[in-house]
């Protein structure tokens, strides 16, 4: 991957993944849900100015972190600002009594998790510094998630205790030069998106993924229409005995600790859902460049790993499967997860994920900066009320237990059912791991957790679309002359997608349009009416019709001559990319994704 030659602070190319979650932040503004928060508590006499030091030399260091997002023309463009864009924050609260300044450093971290970032604005990372005593500190740092992923994090710790270190001991803050920057990676991915190697990989995934059935969890309530991101956790420990066995277990059969916690877990799914055919997504790093090692940004991806249950199978024949699916998906990991949402084109429901409702995975221990001079470091615990699936299950291999919790999604579940759910995987992993060869359908399924045990509910269905009855039946649209809002409609669609539709009902989903099609489309329409409309008003209208209905009441809007109709809450034709997750398509990071 070669470094580029391009201009300091000129534009540049998102990555996919970048891209979608601009998309996202667009769709839905003002929101924290891909903030990324890490904190850390120093204990001794810290150098204030040493510290700043070391974070502003990181800053310096990778573009991402001091970058903003641009909308031009051709879709959203990267621009670096100089580092003095950065600022960090420092509060003290050396002068408060105890528990006021206790509940003060509550109140703050609270405030900084659910500040939303502005990605037109740099830079992508907030620090602030908390005093609360001479030798006690709390740093929390948040990141968008657009400028980083887990394993940036330890990227991150790394280099701020070497910048401390050195600027303590009154060195020049002296760190290998980085070979690329993220945005040398975004234009590498794209210049290699149509590549014969990726689109064998595209092949792979489509034949893997074909007639693709959801493994919904059986819920406590009814789904929601549209995905709210409230969520909460319940804590899970498999203990130093039974970890150690799953360890052994593996080494016998060549699987490692991941494949045989995934493969226990899908039985648990199976029996669950009642389906042979279980679906799970993991994240992994993303990183398969040696050249993208040492930088901060988001690299990781997605993958669904599916797996095929049936014909009563022994649990050492289990393990075979989920090894053989899990080693083919690595192989054809180049595809990013959005790319691939794009070639499926999965049913669009903003109220679940299309691909798969249950994410797991097996991290590292969280990072943590190390060999600061006289300072003691510990991790500060933050509380994570973000779910961006049904159930994510996210373990932590602590080298003799494993840890983690299961996140889940309070409007579907009751805390005491994913407690069940936590019980009876560790319950079963024990059975399993105890006498392998038996079939699992000789283990008894964990009181509690048998498909039976609510119905699964279904989706609300969708608001009739615009030539539809209410019972459904389609209604012939009444010929008629288009108008001249739809007639610039229609020229602006057929110049960007390259087609127009036959007429003022056709739907620009249907004539394959995405998430940077649509930015083309309500940019050049807006420059064409001189007027600012947002690209959320195209997926609230996805019609000719409607939309030109749309524009041309912005427009009185704008002359003063009558009242907007209110904006509906939520979109209901929501593109396919943008559904890839009802937040993102990793979970909050804590560490570094294992290479399972």
């Amino acid at each position: 991957m070669p470094g580029s030659d391009r201009r300091a602070h000129a534009p540049t190319l998102l990555s996919f993944a970048q891209q979608r979650l601009w998309f996202l932040d667009r769709l839905r503004p003002g929101r924290p849900d891909h903030n990324v928060p890490t904190a850390v508590r120093l204990r001794g006499r810290l150098d204030q100015d040493a510290l700043v030091r070391a974070l502003t030399e990181v800053v310096r260091r990778h573009e991402v972190l001091r970058g903003r997002i641009v909308d031009s023309g051709d879709g959203p463009r990267h621009v670096t600002d100089p580092v003095g864009s950065f600022v960090p924050t420092i509060t003290d609260l050396t002068h408060a009594p105890a528990e006021q300044a206790r509940q003060r450093v509550r109140e703050l971290m609270a405030a900084d998790l659910a500040t939303p970032f502005d990605l037109g604005t740099a830079p992508m990372l907030r620090a602030r510094l908390i005093r609360t005593a001479p030798d006690d500190h709390l740093l929390l740092l948040v990141i968008h998630h657009i400028a980083c992923d887990g394993w940036s994090l330890s990227v991150l710790w790394e280099e701020i205790s070497a910048g401390y270190g050195a600027a303590v001991e009154g060195r020049p803050i002296a760190l290998a030069d980085l070979p690329v920057q993220y945005a040398d990676f975004a234009d590498w991915q794209r210049n290699n998106q149509d590549g014969a190697a990726l689109q064998e990989q595209l092949s792979y995934w489509r034949e893997q993924l074909a007639d693709l059935g959801l493994s919904v969890l059986p819920t406590d309530r009814a789904r929601p229409a549209v995905w709210s991101g409230r969520g909460d956790q319940v804590e899970i420990e498999i203990p130093a005995e039974l970890a150690d066995r799953v360890r052994a277990l593996g080494r016998a059969h060549e699987v490692t600790p991941f494949m045989t916690l995934l493969a226990a877990f899908q039985v648990l799914l199976a029996r669950c859902t009642g389906r042979a055919d279980v679906t799970v997504g993991t994240p992994i790093s993303g990183r398969t460049r040696i050249e993208v090692e040492p930088l901060i940004g988001f690299f990781v991806n997605t993958l669904v790993l599916r797996t095929d249950l049936s014909g009563d199978p022994g649990f050492t024949d289990v393990l075979a499967r989920v090894r053989r699916c899990a080693v083919e998906a690595y192989a054809h990991q180049d595809v990013p997860f959005e790319r691939l949402v794009q070639e499926l084109r999965p049913e669009r429901d903003l109220g679940q994920h299309p691909l798969f409702t249950v994410m797991f995975q097996l991290e590292d221990p969280p990072a943590l900066p190390s060999g600061l001079p006289g300072i003691e470091v510990s991790d500060h615990r933050i509380p994570n009320e973000v779910a961006k699936f049904d159930i994510e299950v996210s373990l932590t291999d602590r080298g003799d237990r494993i840890t983690g919790v299961i996140r889940y999604a309070t409007d579907l579940f009751e805390r005491d059912t994913v407690r069940q759910l936590s019980e009876g995987f560790r319950a079963l992993l024990d059975q399993l791991v105890g006498s392998p060869e038996r079939p699992v359908s000789a283990w008894e399924t964990p009181p509690g957790l048998r498909a039976s045990r609510s119905a699964t509910a279904a989706v609300p269905p969708a608001a009739p679309r615009s030539g539809a009855d209410r019972a459904g039946a389609p209604v012939a649209p009444v010929a008629r002359t288009a108008t001249e809002t739809e007639l610039l409609v229609l020229e602006i669609w057929a110049e960007v997608l390259g087609a127009a539709p036959d007429d003022v009902h056709g739907d620009f989903f249907e004539l394959g349009g995405h998430s940077l099609l649509a930015s083309k489309i309500m940019s050049r329409l807006g420059r064409a009416l001189d007027l600012e409309l947002p690209v959320t008003l195209l997926f609230f209208h996805p019609t000719v019709a409607e939309l030109a209905d749309a524009v041309d009441a912005a427009l009185l809007v704008d002359l003063g001559a009558a009242e907007a109709e209110p904006r509906p809450a939520e979109a209901e034709p929501l593109l396919a990319e943008a559904e890839a997750l009802p937040a993102e398509a990793e979970p909050l990071p804590a560490g570094k994704a294992r290479h399972p």
